[in-house]
């Protein structure tokens, strides 16, 4: 019989510790998964190492029946998805913050290059997108607001006002998809489903960044990267190819 990955790791790891008088090791059940561990190293392939460091620090036995589950890639898929969700702490979003506000202050020229460049993106392919605004708090807390979306979602207990992200009347005057009002383009993010679906549907999937935080894009990307960030004056090219 060959023993899968799973099992050769942890019969490496309880090496490590002694065995008792009924030839059963003394091996504690807290034990994690570290590339650290001589005898996992000895174990796992070296081409491993990289797909398997997600799981650093891990309850060893979980990560072994992982390993042997039959529907891995799956697993590890989704296990990949859920630990890049992880958003910017308070710390890093004050140093993102000053990333894009090097001088401290906030100039009052800012936010309005999505008023300006979606004005050219056609309403048959805006309305297909359902879209909501980051416009009614301040700026530094649009950019909270933003992390606290893309790492807990939305919040299913609070209604979600949401609108087409180019419609043929003024913005904010509707809500839902193929709803009269366009989505709100005057605050620093402008989030984004799935053509023809709400974002309650698909979730968010696209994120436009206006002028506010043009500085830190690739930050986002970086963090995000399931997500399609896009500068609003390079939107109208990026929503139009995102259409067959």
């Amino acid at each position: 019989m060959i023993l899968k990955l799973g099992t050769k790791l942890y019969n490496a790891a309880k090496k490590a510790y002694p065995i008792n008088l009924s030839w059963k090791s003394l091996q504690p059940s807290n034990i994690k998964f570290s590339l650290n561990n001589p005898y996992i190293l000895e174990t796992l392939p070296t081409s491993r190492f990289e797909e398997l460091s997600i799981f650093e620090g891990k309850k060893l036995k979980t990560v072994c029946r992982i390993l042997d589950n039959p529907d891995y890639p799956n697993i590890l898929t989704r296990y990949k998805n859920i630990t890049q969700t992880k958003g910017f702490n308070k710390q890093e979003l004050q140093n993102l913050y000053r990333k894009a506000f090097p001088n401290t202050k906030i100039p009052n020229d800012i936010n309005t290059d999505a008023f300006v460049y979606l004005n050219g993106l056609p309403p048959e392919i805006g309305s297909k997108f359902d879209a909501h605004g980051l416009a009614k708090v301040n700026v530094p807390s649009q950019l909270e607001q933003l992390n606290d979306l893309l790492t807990k979602g939305i919040d299913k207990k609070r209604k979600f006002h949401t609108a087409p992200l180019v419609a043929n009347c003024p913005e904010g005057v509707g809500a839902g998809l193929g709803s009269s009002g366009s989505a709100y383009r005057t605050g620093s993010f402008i989030v984004v489903g799935d053509p023809s679906k709400l974002i309650e549907e698909s979730g968010i999937k696209h994120v436009i960044v206006n002028d506010a935080y043009y500085n830190i894009i690739d930050d986002l990307r970086k963090r995000f990267p399931q997500v399609g960030f896009v500068r609003a004056d390079e939107a109208v090219n990026y929503f139009k190819n995102l259409l067959p």
